[in-house]
């Protein structure tokens, strides 16, 4: 097994290492940190299961981790967005922030510290790059030039608009009274009001810079990337707000490899290996390693499978006649620890029949047919082809018809006939059911031998008898057909013209529907 271990895969571990440190600080300290701890201990379990060949505990736990995806979209949806707008190229080179001017920044300073000064509280938030609009609750619109009286008239306990954010843009008070999503972090300290949580929410979640005023202590922070911030006197703030919101780059100009270098670097937190978290950092390697072995640091094995063929989403009026095979070959691939306790049930090869229609069907089996279990990967299949006939299930009322042989005897005539039932419903294969000429009584019944009337004892069987009929039978149903005589007419030739016509007319196929 080491001998795989080459500078490829130490990078691979490094890497996949790196993304998991990286997860662990962005989540650290949210309730969804103790979901991913969950999710992480799941899949350490399975593999650990799956290597030692538990394939009950293993078969559970890969149902359930194959729900983890969306788990993590729904849980960790303010997270993943937080992700993908750090690591987006235009976030390496960018220009930071809408340009204010230095003059509006020392009005917006001053105004702070004004308020700090008169335990007023104030909430002030600066969109950086990427759009918030979705995450936010906009509320009054003024579009008005910043200044230091208007910031402090907006939010003094008195005026209607005091509640909730100011959104300043290009020198402007672009909004007012806006709300903004309260972070889900725990252990805050607990002099941390709404307004704290508010900064610290919109900023976990988007390129924004905010600056905070305490109403109870007067205190004034920053909050930026989901880190909250003191600031000790105007000279920081000013520093603060100057470094935020000015571009650092001039349009145009060309970033050295080693700005560019820093400027990755610093999107993932805590990229500089120090003894600074370093159990997390151990940990992160420690589990790259494990998943490493587990998946790909086993010798890889191949054999070949006999699977079963099942058949899904059939039709309730379809009924399969036959198909060309039903067991496939399979050559699946995988680490050894899983080959050596596959089975053939763990493999499974799927074909969805919903949109089925009857007749002669032609269906190429690929991998998107294959059940497999997680980390078995198949070669070939064989055969390629499956070939399926089909019919479709009908339901059909058909008449009987009475058989009979030879001539009643002299100074007789027949009065009537009838057969009870007088019709028999037939449920099978609409191809066979087309084959049907006649439903005919059996035996014959022979009118020589009648002196009188009587009711007769019959089965039943089809014409023509050289077709197979094999998805319904009708030999166990019983009829009574009823011969009912009179005494001769004085026409006896009328008579014997109705005995020897034979009954090959009276048939019919009613109430034709599908089952």
């Amino acid at each position: 097994m080491f001998d795989l271990i080459n500078l490829v895969n130490l990078l691979d571990i490094f890497f996949i290492a790196v993304l998991i440190y990286s997860l662990y600080m962005w989540l650290k300290g949210t309730r969804a940190y103790h979901i991913l701890i969950g999710l992480g201990g799941l899949g350490i379990l399975y593999s650990i299961a799956s290597w030692s060949g538990m394939l009950l505990t293993s078969q559970i736990l890969q149902y359930i981790l194959g729900l983890t995806l969306l788990l993590i979209i729904v849980v960790f949806q303010p997270e993943i967005r937080q992700l993908l707008e750090k690591v987006s190229p235009s976030v390496i080179f960018r220009m930071k922030g809408s340009p204010i001017s230095r003059r509006i920044l020392k009005e917006i300073t001053e105004a702070c510290f004004e308020l700090s000064e008169k335990k007023i509280g104030g909430l002030l938030v600066f969109p950086r790059t990427a759009s918030f609009s979705g995450a936010i609750q906009r509320g009054v619109k003024l579009d008005s030039l910043v200044s230091q009286e208007l910031i402090v008239s907006i939010f003094n306990t008195s005026s209607p608009i005091h509640d909730g954010a100011i959104i300043i843009e290009k020198n402007r008070v672009v909004d007012a009274a806006t709300y903004l999503p309260l972070s889900t972090r725990e252990h805050l300290p607990p002099r941390y009001g709404t307004r704290h949580r508010a900064a610290l929410g919109i900023s976990e979640i988007s390129d924004t810079f905010c600056v905070v005023v305490s109403e109870e202590s007067g205190e004034v922070s920053i909050a930026f990337e989901g880190d909250i911030t003191p600031i000790p006197n105007r000279e920081r703030l000013w520093q603060m707000l100057e470094k935020s919101t000015l571009p650092a780059e001039i349009p145009g100009a060309r970033m050295s490899l080693r700005e560019i270098w820093e400027k990755i670097a610093s999107l993932w937190p805590g990229y500089r290996f120090n003894r600074r978290n370093l159990t997390p950092k151990l940990a992160s390697i420690g589990v790259s390693c494990l998943l490493w072995f587990t998946l790909i640091g086993q010798q890889r094995s191949e054999i070949a499978i006999t699977a079963a063929l099942e058949f899904q989403n059939i039709p309730t009026s379809i009924e399969l006649i036959s198909n060309s095979t039903s067991e496939v070959n399979v050559r699946v691939r995988g680490p050894a620890g899983s080959i050596s306790t596959l089975t053939a049930d763990q493999v499974r090869v799927m074909v969805n029949l919903e949109d089925i229609e009857p007749g002669t069907l032609t269906i190429a089996l690929t991998e998107a047919n294959l059940r497999l279990p997680f980390g078995i990967e198949a070669t070939s299949i064989n055969p390629r082809v499956l070939t399926i006939k089909s019919d479709r299930i009908v339901n059909r009322r058909i008449m009987i018809d009475h058989d009979m042989t030879g001539e009643l005897p002299d100074g007789f005539e027949i009065a009537r006939i009838s057969v009870e039932p007088p019709s028999i419903p037939i449920t099978g294969r609409e191809m066979e059911l087309d084959q049907i000429r006649q439903v005919v009584t059996s035996p014959s019944i022979d009118l020589s031998k009648l002196t009188a009337s009587q009711i007769f004892d019959c089965r039943l069987k089809i014409l023509p008898q050289n077709f197979s009929y094999s998805s319904f039978s009708i030999k166990e149903r019983e009829v009574k057909v009823r011969i009912v005589l009179q005494p001769a007419s004085d026409n006896p030739s009328a008579s014997k013209d109705i005995y020897e016509r034979p009954n090959l007319t009276s048939y019919g196929n009613l109430d034709l529907t599908s089952r």
